[in-house]
């Protein structure tokens, strides 16, 4: 693998790249790491190279302050890691200042399988055993560019952002833009998505005075056509053509804001209902259970979206350790049939509960 040169990350006040932290008995696996890094000129801090610096020093209230001087902390997990005093010591300020910076400070690499105490299993890691010192070093090289291009889900999509983004273009890029398009856009949606499993939307000045059965038919029709566009415009075809290659940003941020839009479809289609009087107790009662309709394909795209969001802080190393990145929805929780007179597969105590209510309508 071609070993890239690491330029120092921003901000300045910064003193290290990145820390390794580890048992003194394991000095023989992780040393090599350490100097390739460095080769790569990352500025690591290691405990060997501060001896004389920490000599006479309480490491318990020094290595706070030094950590606080570092990008990320690099944890070489093992049997020996989790008993030995001075690694204990390195252990405990790490994990206290990641919990303070709300995670993805401390960067777990496993040299076996012991469990570290405070860790989360669903943190995800490396394994030295697996996939080796080119492959670490690549991933923290790319970490790094990805902390300096300063883009999370939360940074808010513009030029200047996305132009830094293609700056350093960590791997998986295309994936973290793609991510913060669709994340933003869940968060405008998030109030509309909680009123509708409230079952609740303003009143939009609509009255129906009849049994509302053609309403009722032609929004019928119109969800099952959302779903069938849903399932064309997010095909597994139309991602692979995205994300595969050399992407395009503007591509990519548009098929974001896709996502966005029939997730929105979807809330304004059941919304209409639910922001609609009913003049007569029987079609209020129909008209509201069909807009129930609407939530398996909502939870499935709000599943999506926390997919992704989950995945976002971990796809550098994802990336560079071969896994696959899963941008889709799963299109079979929002698939058709023609069973009539729904045209689509709903709950089936739903379903049942507004064939009663169809049924008194129609008479």
């Amino acid at each position: 693998m071609e070993k890239k040169i690491w330029k120092a990350v921003e901000p300045p006040e910064l003193k290290f790249d990145v820390a390794a932290s580890y048992a003194k008995h394991d000095e023989h696996e992780v040393l090599p790491i350490v100097r390739q890094l460095k080769e790569m000129g990352i500025r690591v801090y290691d405990r060997k190279d501060m001896a004389v610096d920490n000599w006479g020093k309480n490491l318990v209230e020094h290595l706070p302050r030094i950590f606080r001087e570092v990008g990320y902390s690099l944890v070489f997990i093992s049997k020996h890691y989790v008993t030995e005093v001075l690694a204990k010591v390195e252990r405990q300020a790490v994990q206290s200042l990641d919990v303070e910076l709300d995670g993805e400070f401390l960067l777990p690499i496993r040299l076996d399988d012991t469990e570290l105490p405070g860790l989360l299993p669903t943190v995800q890691h490396l394994d030295l055993r697996l996939h080796g010192v080119d492959t670490i070093c690549q991933a923290v090289a790319q970490k790094l560019a990805q902390h300096r291009s300063a883009f999370t889900p939360q940074t808010p999509v513009n030029a200047e952002s996305v132009s830094a983004l293609l700056r350093e273009r960590p791997l998986g890029w295309e994936y973290l833009l793609y991510t913060a398009v669709v994340w933003q856009g869940w968060r405008d949606l998030e109030g509309k998505y909680r009123d509708h499993f409230h079952r609740y939307a303003p009143l939009n000045g609509v009255v129906e005075y009849g049994d509302g059965l053609d309403d009722i038919h032609k929004r019928n029709v119109m969800l099952t056509e959302l779903i069938t566009v849903a399932r064309e415009t997010l095909s597994d075809d139309a991602q692979k053509e995205l994300f595969g290659g050399h992407g395009d940003p503007d591509d990519i941020i548009h098929f974001g804001r896709l996502f966005v839009r029939i997730f929105d479809d979807f809330l304004e289609w059941a919304r209409g209902i639910y922001g609609t009087s009913y003049a007569r107790r029987t079609t209020r009662d129909a008209c509201r259970l069909q807009a129930c309709f609407a939530d398996t394909q909502l939870r499935a795209m709000h599943k999506a979206v926390l997919h992704l969001r989950a995945s976002a802080d971990t796809l550098v190393e994802r990336v560079v350790t071969g896994d696959e990145i899963d941008t889709s929805i799963d299109m079979k929780a929002v698939e058709t049939s023609m069973e009539a007179p729904l045209g689509f597969e709903i709950d089936p105590e739903l379903k049942t509960a507004y064939l009663a209510a169809y049924k008194k309508l129609s008479g």
